[in-house]
């Protein structure tokens, strides 16, 4: 049986094909059909001046890709989203590296050098980041996360599905890029199109647009990124929605970085190689150079510094230079005991925290010593630092003083009724 059908139907495979069928039926699943959602979706993102990330999956790519050629050499960016779309937790991994060979084959052939993936159902295991790895791609985007913004309001089928694809609560999990190894791990925020559509049943745009607008209030309040998913084929149903937080995003200020999974990808890894040069100043001064990839930003809380600043958000300034030297009644860094997780530090060095290793607790007001750190962790370490209200000097975790980050994301399935159809069969 189709672990889709079994985890979230409870039906055969023909059942399955139905459903399938029926959805691509009800969107008119034709190449001139995909071609003018296309169009209407990127048209869309472009009157707001962003971009978008587009997982397609590979074997549809071959079967048409005419339907996309127009779209490469402008800003739109082409994840992998399978070679064919099938649950990758299911193969091994030989098997997984042989379908990312495959897939990096067909986009090659169109003139696309995809640099991330996404797996078919958010499905992966730890088999599918080794073969990443191995493969070269820079970021997987296939963990879900799920936010609270339902009031109650959950079907048995948007909770079934959630399970299925192993989501994550954004209320345990920060909603924020994570380096592993060579690979950046994205999260897809839920509930997405699908989730609005077929297992919320929202009937009108409103209420779509109410859901998404929380996410996006949400992840910008905690500096974290909202990665919204939109199948093109939907972009009718769901254009008002994506247009309210286009548009919302757009007037937040401090701003909110609006970037392709691609760019994300690259930034958080460069902004985690950031070097902060400290060296000690006149009348206990503290004397800061800070290297970083271009739009790395300082910010600074209950510091004196000797350079421009403007206000920022949640009682930072942003400084106007990455040279300065700053003043404070105690070191404003945090501080780690040699015995700390070598994970939790790097864990605050992408966040932007600058960290020092030392046996003199006293020196810094925020100041760890934990052997174990784990994901389940990482939330409420974050909010014990932004809580304290002490000196602190960070980076900004997004460029040019953004306060969060959106990415416009939309997979590709399929682009025509056939391809909906082989899908039953492995093809």
């Amino acid at each position: 049986m189709n672990p889709i059908s079994a985890a979230i139907e409870g039906k055969g495979p023909l059942n399955f094909l139905r459903r399938g069928l029926s959805i691509a039926s009800r969107y008119g699943m034709t190449p001139d059909k995909m071609e003018r959602s296309l169009a209407q979706f990127v048209a869309t993102l472009r009157r707001f001046g962003c971009s978008a990330t587009f997982p397609l999956t590979s074997v549809a790519l071959q079967r048409s890709p005419h339907v996309i050629s127009k779209y490469q050499a402008g800003d739109i960016e082409f994840a992998v989203h399978g070679y064919r779309h099938l649950d990758y937790s299911q193969l091994s991994q030989s098997k997984q590296r042989a379908h990312l060979t495959l897939a990096r084959r067909i986009f090659a052939g169109a003139g696309i050098q995809p640099q991330g993936f996404r797996g078919p159902y958010l499905r992966w295991n730890l088999d599918t980041l080794v073969a990443l790895q191995q493969q070269g791609f820079a970021y997987d985007s296939s963990q879900g996360l799920a936010w609270d913004v339902l009031d109650g309001r959950e079907t048995s089928a948007y909770l079934h599905v959630l399970n299925f694809y192993g989501a994550r609560s954004a209320h345990d999990y920060p909603s924020l890029p994570d380096l592993e190894k060579s690979l950046v791990r994205i999260p897809y925020s839920l509930p997405d199109d699908e989730a609005l559509v077929e297992r919320l049943d929202l009937k009108t745009p409103a209420k779509m647009s109410a859901l998404w607008l929380a996410i996006l209030h949400h992840t910008y309040e905690l500096g974290e990124l909202f990665t919204l998913g939109l199948h093109p084929e939907r972009i009718g149903l769901c254009l008002e929605p994506l247009t309210a937080v286009l548009a919302g995003t757009r007037r937040l200020t401090p701003a909110v970085w609006i970037a392709r999974l691609d760019e994300i990808a690259t930034w958080w890894r460069a902004r985690a190689e950031a070097v902060v040069e400290i060296t000690d100043a006149a009348d206990s001064g503290l004397h800061l150079t800070v290297r970083g990839p271009c739009g790395t930003t300082v910010l600074v809380r209950a510091v004196e510094v000797d350079a421009p600043t403007t206000y920022w958000a949640n009682g930072y300034r942003q400084v106007e230079t990455t040279t300065f030297t700053t003043r404070a009644p105690a070191r404003p860094f945090i501080g780690l005991s040699p015995g700390t997780s070598p994970r939790l530090a790097s864990f605050l060095r992408q966040q932007g925290y600058i960290v020092e290793v030392s046996e003199e607790r006293r020196l810094y007001p925020c100041y760890f010593d934990q052997a174990e750190f784990v994901a389940e962790h990482k939330r409420p370490l974050l909010a014990q630092i932004e809580g304290i209200d002490c000196p602190l000097v960070r980076l900004g975790r997004w460029p040019n003083g953004a306060r969060s980050a959106l990415a416009v994301t939309g997979d590709i399935d399929a682009l025509t009724l056939w391809d909906y159809g082989l899908r039953l069969f492995g093809r």
